[in-house]
This record gives structure tokens, sequence and C-alpha cells, in this order.
């Protein structure tokens, strides 16, 4: 097929090189990649590579436009890279066969359980790509007599370790998390190791490699040596001082900063704060760098106890302690004192910053904290918090509080109408349906966190079939085969199989992640989005 892309947002670019999962199409992206990155700067953009298709993500306008001149001049097709025949290792990995769904895809298929788990353990899977979750493999060469539709709806938990088939394609579950495969086994294989210092040992399965499943009895399972990050892992940080100490951790409690950007490519998402505005107005508020860590506070029900005297900063959705300040303003407290955090109005996620910064280890370069991937501990009752060293801020004597401006406070309303523009898969869905995305008032599920929410309102009818995995961003709207929309958040999928109807425009992700549960938001076309006609070399 001709090379093709589109804009995808204000600033990414989504290139299409296959139309097919095949070692032919493993290749030729490689190739691609290749070429790109050999003529971007690496600091200028990132790249997620998928099974058919290539999301490049560049930092500015100017790159982009840079990659768009680029992209004629690709001498199509390309030849694969030296060595792409050698690259990889072969691994082995463990199954214990005989997940909830392994009845479900042989019936599908028309063959015994049994006939399920032989055919799925004596191929050899190429690694195409890492993508959806943290060390997520996405293999290919999965025997078509197992192909299998996604579930109608993903599950809000999948337990890590979980092997599965979505589509045609066959993968594993390497943390807790949703998802809408068919779970056909389990493995005690670790596939991500966040504390490693090179990606290389972080993830012991990468893309290019040759992996094969081993079916082994639940004994030998229970056996298998145990991973765990290196003895001494701790939250202090050297050189930093007890600051807070958490009574209640209320509806959720959490450290978070910028995010990690440039690890899509490994499964690894952006992260960071649900409402990057409200922290860094938080981080300003007392004299930090707009990405210092914060802490990040769901609705309510948070007590801290100050066990040092100084200045603290808090924004987003809660009115701040009772008898201070106030929200969206920086305070005195002194030692011993008890700040406790009822809900506001509206918003869902209020920020706490301190003078330099909460201290916490950083996993991939970011402080921010994923329990769930092993990137730091959940914070629990009696935790202390640290400062990091070096942070400075002394007002003069007699100021009592600092705010932000009403107009950086922006509250979003009732019913916040937030930008987007069209998805990849925009053109997929009927002129009705996008009509009625579009006119429609969502209101957000109970079933939301971090990594996704899920909306509910009017049944859309997504495309038939079974789209091959792509790239996924932060804002992405995504409609399973049920008919509800789910949208990305910082912590979600970087690779997904449900087409993508719609993308939140990046400034307007912030609003959407204010929206606590059962409350509506609508839609609306971001002005001057690009023309959705894909080009070709």
């Amino acid at each position: 097929m001709p090379l093709q892309w589109s804009q995808c947002g204000p600033l990414a670019l989504r290139v299409q090189f296959a139309s097919q999962v095949n070692e032919e199409a493993f290749r030729t992206g490689l190739a691609l990649l290749h070429w790109l990155e050999s003529r971007v700067n690496s600091a200028d953009a990132e790249w997620v590579p998928a099974f058919t298709t290539l999301l490049v993500i560049p930092a500015t306008a100017m790159v982009r436009d840079r990659i768009l001149s680029l992209l004629p001049e690709v001498p199509w097709p390309l030849a694969a890279p030296e060595g792409t025949e050698a690259q990889g290792r072969r691994v082995e990995i463990p199954v214990v066969y005989g997940g909830p769904d392994l009845a479900r895809v042989a019936v599908h298929a028309g063959i015994s359980e049994a006939e399920v788990m032989a055919r799925h353990s004596t191929s050899e899977y190429r690694v195409h790509c890492l993508g959806f979750s943290p060390g997520f493999p996405y293999l290919g060469g999965l025997d078509p007599v197992l192909r299998t539709p996604r579930l109608e709806s993903p599950r809000a938990r999948v337990p890590a370790g979980s092997v599965a088939i979505g589509g045609e394609q066959t993968g594993i579950y390497p943390v807790d998390g949703p998802g809408g495969w068919n779970l056909i086994g389990w493995t005690p294989e670790h596939l991500v190791r966040p504390w490693e210092a090179s990606t290389a040992a972080a993830f012991p399965v990468g893309a290019g490699d040759r992996v094969r499943f081993r079916s082994i009895q639940r004994s030998e399972a229970d056996a298998f040596p145990s991973v765990s990050p290196p003895p001494g892992e701790a939250m202090a940080v050297p050189g930093a001082s007890p600051c807070l100490r958490l009574l209640a951790g209320g509806l959720g409690i959490t450290i978070q900063d910028a995010g990690r950007p440039g690890y899509r490519r490994f499964g690894v998402p952006s992260g960071g704060a649900m409402d990057p505005r409200a922290a860094a107005w938080a981080n300003r508020l007392v004299g930090n760098p707009v990405g210092t860590p914060v802490l990040e506070l769901c609705l309510q029900g948070q007590r801290l106890e100050a066990m040092e005297s100084g200045w603290v900063a808090i924004t987003g959705s809660s009115p701040g302690p009772p008898g201070k300040a106030g929200g969206w303003s920086a305070f005195r407290v002194r030692s011993g004192e008890v700040l406790e955090f009822p809900p506001g109005a509206d918003g869902l996620w209020t920020y706490l910053a301190i003078p330099g910064g909460v201290a916490a280890p950083r996993f991939f370069g970011s402080a921010s904290q994923w329990p769930q991937a092993g990137m730091g501990k959940s914070l629990r009752p009696g935790e202390v918090l640290w400062r990091s060293p070096g942070g400075f801020f002394s007002p003069p004597t007699g100021i009592a509080a600092r705010r932000t401006t009403t107009d950086a406070q922006a509250p979003a309303g009732p019913c916040p109408s937030v930008a987007v523009w069209p998805g990849p898969q925009w053109d997929w869905f009927s002129e009705e349906d996008r009509a009625r995305f579009l006119s429609s008032v969502w209101r957000v599920s109970a079933r939301s966190n971090r990594l996704g929410y899920r909306l509910e309102g009017p049944l859309l009818s997504p495309p038939p079939g079974s789209l091959i995995s792509e790239a996924v961003l932060a804002g992405c709207i995504q409609v399973p085969p049920g008919g509800q929309p789910l949208v990305t958040m910082p912590d979600g999928p970087t690779l997904g199989g449900y087409p993508q109807l719609a993308l939140v425009d990046p400034a307007h992700l912030p609003v959407a992640a204010q929206v606590r549960p059962g409350h509506v938001l609508r839609f609306f076309r971001a002005p001057g989005d690009p023309s959705r006609i894909p080009r070709w070399a």
C-alpha cells in the first residue's frame, strides 16, 4: 500500500505504512522509523510504532511542519535495515492455561479448549511493538483459527500476567488494569521492572523479540521466582526533610509531577497530574518550577498534619482547609496543624504544593506515582511525606497569603463544553453517530479513574469488524462494540484496538478531567481542525 498520513489533533501525525499484521509489515515499520529518526532530532519528536501505523508526536508546530515536509520524500517502499531478520531475542514465556475466556475462544474457533491451548503454545510470535500498558507485548503470528473479537465492553480490571487474544493478535497484560481481550491463561513472568536503570532491563520482552509460550501447571507457576525492587527502595530522597504526615487518604492521594513523556513506545503513558494547569499554579504560588512534584487529592476526605512550619499552596477543586485562605492560594501553616479537605462545588482533583516539592524516587525520569505498574507505592495513613532539599520560599513578614487571579481559576461550570478533533476513525462512523456524539450530553460513569473515563449516554454504533491496534493519545475517545465511549486519561493505554472517534484538544483535557463521576459534559468540534483527507507518497 502507499504511505499515508494525516494529522491527529493539533500536533500529532498518524502515518500508515501497511494494512495487514505480518512480518513484512514489521520490517517496513522498522525501516520507516529508522529513516525518520535519522532526520529528526530525538528531542524534537516522540515516535510510537504499532502494527501498521506510526504515531509521531512533535514537540512544536514547527517540528510538525518539518516532518510533514519529509514524508513526501520517503523513498517508498523502504528497504528493511540491515540485521532486521536477526534482530531481537528469543524468549520463552511459561503459561498456566485456563482463563475465563478460554471457552469463548474455543466456541468461536469451533475447536476444543485443549486444541486452543495446543495451537497457542506451538506458534512462534514476533513482538511487533509494546503498548497499551507498560511492557505489554503485541504479538504477531497468531494462528488464524484462534482469532477472536475483543469483548463488547472491556473489563475494569484484568490481573497482571494474563495471557490474552484480541482480534488477530495475542499478548500479555504485565500490570493490573482494564482490558477488552479474551483471557486464556496466566504467566508468572514479570514483563515490567521500572526500577531498573536501562529500558532493556526494565522490559525483558521488547519489540523485535521472538516469543514462544510453554504450557505449565499451577504448581510450577507458584514456585516461579519473584521479582521485586532492590532492598532499601524508599520514599525519602537524600537531603530531604519530613514535612507532612498523612492521617487519612480520603478518596485518593498520590504524588504527581509533569509526567514521563518519551516512553510511549514501551507502553508507558505520559502520566502526571490530571489537571496540569492547576498543579502548575500550585507550584507557582510557592515559588517552584511548574513541573515540581505535588500531592494530587481526589475529591475529599484527606487529612494531613504539618510536621514543620512553612507555606503550602492549594489549587484545583477543593475550597481548601477550613479557616485558611481558601482554594487557589498559598498560606502559612504551623507545625502540628492538621489540614482537612472538604469537597468543592465542582471538580474532582485538588493539588497541594510545598516549597521545593514533594520528594519521591523517580521512575523513567518522573516522580509521578502509579503503584499498579510498580512506579512508587500507595500512600497510606501514617506515611511521612518529605520535602525536597533546596526549596526556598519566604515572602516578607506580614503577608498571610498569596492568591491567583479569578481568571486563572477558570471554573468549568455544571456542564462544561470540551473541544475535540476528529479521531483517526472519525469517517468510519455514520454521519448520524457523529452528530449524536456532538449534540448529546454525556455523564461520567462511576467506573472512571486516572486511566480512563467511561461516558454514559446514547449508544453509538462503531464500525463492524476488528481494528488493528494503534497508538492512543491522552484524550482519545474510543468506542467499544458496546457503544459507550471511553476517554483515555493520563495513565491510560498507549495503544488500543477500539475505533477512535475523536480526540480531546490537549488544552481542554484538564477541563474534562475535572468532571466528577455523576456529572456531565458535552463536546464541540475544535475550531480550525485539520482536513481528514490522508496524503500519500
